[in-house]
């Protein structure tokens, strides 16, 4: 059977079964284990379990259920709370303060969290009814919360910059710290969008109230509190990294401490709390590594029937230079966005896209994170748009999922700009990396 075939043939099988409503790592799974017993003997099912056994002892991969853990604890901790109560004041005087407000929330929170489900159900509870109840634009306030939460894909410690690492071999580490620039750049972009769009049309975002304004400046500073634990464990888990003192596994650990210790700060470090962040952190990590041990799988028995170096070969021979090959690997990365999961983009199509890249002569570091780009653009993206259901799930009755996609498509557009912008100015994402300790 022709290497051509068996590509039409798995794409059409893995999509059958996808649509079927299997889920996605026994899709993977299932197409693997189907295709290794047409091509190959029984006994090559054992090249598969050698693959998952090896990725488990990646020690990487430890990383993740502690950033999960230490999202958990803080989504329970209170320091979104005073986080935003701390930018609220300060910014609340301006047009669309809140809105900017949310916007630094969750710059914060993604330097904490990681996870961009838990920073907008969170953002979600506390910011969207406030911004509501002062006369906001639901537009404004719904794009605000979801791309804003969304940046959790690019701000380190990214989860997705872990798996693209454990996937690729790259440094977790120099791919946290590259991270950095471009998320600035987004949150930056969206700040300025707001801006204009509250300058521009008054009435879409008005001032807080003077009674809520005109605190004294002692209460103010007072409540700049409410930066200092997220600025600390922001500075505990990148700034470890940075100066070479722990690696990214490490650095988690001394994040999930800081989480705990921020708990009891606030008063909500207690039994029920730990326990709830135990059970939600075992059922993320389990489904992420299901979803690893799927995509190990397909890719094995794809790579050993020459499937990786048959795509490889055919987008290398494209007649459009070495950035239209790059365009059309983000082309292909937005497709699938709209249909599939980050983790199931990233461990389908890494292992093949990736060496293309340092032939072509990039970086793999810049690469992860015009990746990471990619995904924050798919979470915004209709039909799947992840940060949409997730918003949906704590918006108010009367406002509805077509509601959150229009209010998300300036900012879409405007993550389209960075990511161009990120794409041509490389030292963008790599000139921190270039002065990381070793």
């Amino acid at each position: 059977m022709s290497i051509e075939l068996v590509t039409i043939l798995l794409v059409v099988t893995f999509m059958t079964l996808l649509f079927m409503g299997l889920p996605l790592a026994w899709t993977m799974g299932a197409t693997a284990s189907i295709f290794t017993l047409v091509l190959f003997e029984p006994n090559v099912m054992f090249m598969s379990m050698t693959r998952v056994y090896h990725m488990m002892l990646n020690y990487t991969l430890v990383s993740v259920p502690l950033f999960v853990f230490m999202a958990c604890i803080l989504e329970k901790s209170g320091v979104a709370e005073d986080l935003f109560k701390a930018v609220y004041v300060w910014a609340g005087g301006l047009r669309g303060g809140l809105a900017i407000g949310t916007i630094v929330a969750c710059v914060f929170m993604a330097a904490m969290v990681g996870i961009v489900g838990a920073e907008i159900v969170t953002l979600g509870l506390i910011a969207l009814p406030q911004m509501l109840d002062r006369g906001y634009d639901k537009r404004i306030a719904l794009g605000s919360i979801t791309a804003g939460g969304g940046m959790a894909t690019l701000i380190p410690p990214s989860v997705v910059f872990i798996v693209y690492a454990m996937t690729t071999g790259c440094s977790v580490g120099e791919l946290f710290i590259a991270g950095i620039l471009p998320g600035i750049l987004l949150a930056v972009l969206f700040v300025g969008y707001i801006v204009y769009m509250t300058w521009r049309y008054p009435e879409l975002a008005p001032a807080a109230p003077s009674e809520e304004r005109n605190v004294p400046l002692r209460q103010k500073l007072s409540l700049l509190k409410g930066l200092i634990l997220p600025a600390f464990l922001a500075f505990a888990v990148l700034g470890t990294i940075y100066k070479g003192v722990a690696t990214p596994t490490e650095a988690a650990g001394i994040g999930c401490i800081g989480a705990l210790i921020s708990a009891w700060i606030n008063r909500k470090f207690n039994w029920q709390n730990i326990k709830q962040a135990c059970y939600e952190t075992l059922k993320v990590s389990c489904m992420l590594t299901w979803l690893f041990f799927g995509a190990q799988t397909i890719i094995g028995v794809y790579t050993l029937a020459g499937g990786t170096q048959f795509v490889q070969n055919a987008i290398q021979a494209l007649p459009f230079g070495k950035w239209g090959i790059i365009i059309m690997m983000q082309l292909i990365l937005i497709f699938l966005g709209m249909f599939l999961d980050w983790i199931g983009i990233l461990l389908l199509t890494m292992p093949i896209f990736v060496p293309i890249v340092e032939s072509l002569g990039f970086s793999k570091i810049w690469f992860g994170v015009v990746f990471c780009m990619n995904m924050h653009i798919s979470y915004l993206s209709p039909p799947f748009g992840p940060s949409v259901f997730y918003m949906a799930s704590v918006a108010p009755d009367d406002i509805n999922v077509t509601d959150i996609y229009w209010a998300n498509l300036p900012y879409l557009w405007l993550t389209v700009l960075a990511l161009i912008i990120t794409m041509f100015l490389p030292d963008l994402s790599l000139w921190l990396p270039s002065l990381m300790a070793d």
